[in-house]
């Protein structure tokens, strides 16, 4: 991933709705859905080193692989629904964006769960 290619790719993006919105909305939003989609596959890509690392520390620590997964999981969930709820609040839709909000922190606290007692164990085990 590089990063100044999704900057620029952003920026491209983001001129080309601002001088097509006036002149061709369904043109600006279709420009302003590629461009987002084309910089989602760049960042996504960079990903895959994070991952094995991930992996490496899985291996080295011994811990659930199901533990790190979650944490994986809540990381995408509030990267996520931070986007969903952008999109929204661009379209006028502040309640919507909100609520969307809301239902990631209630799945981010339902994912966490697992890491929490699996927390509370090792300082029950260290305790006794």
């Amino acid at each position: 991933m590089a990063l100044t290619q999704i900057i620029a790719i952003g920026i491209a993006t983001a001129v080309a709705v601002l001088v097509l919105r006036p002149l061709k909305t369904e043109l600006a939003v279709v420009i302003g859905l590629i461009g987002s989609a084309v910089m989602l596959v760049l960042i996504i890509g960079g990903l895959a080193d994070v991952i094995t690392s991930i992996n490496g520390l899985v291996v080295r620590t011994g811990l659930a692989t199901q533990l790190f997964a979650n944490i994986l999981k809540i990381v995408g969930i509030g990267y996520l629904c931070d986007i969903a709820a952008s999109i929204c609040r661009d379209a006028g839709s502040q309640t919507v964006a909100d609520i969307i909000v809301l239902g990631g922190k209630v799945t981010i606290v339902i994912l966490a769960m697992p890491i929490i007692q699996s927390l509370v164990d090792v300082v029950l085990g260290v305790l006794h």
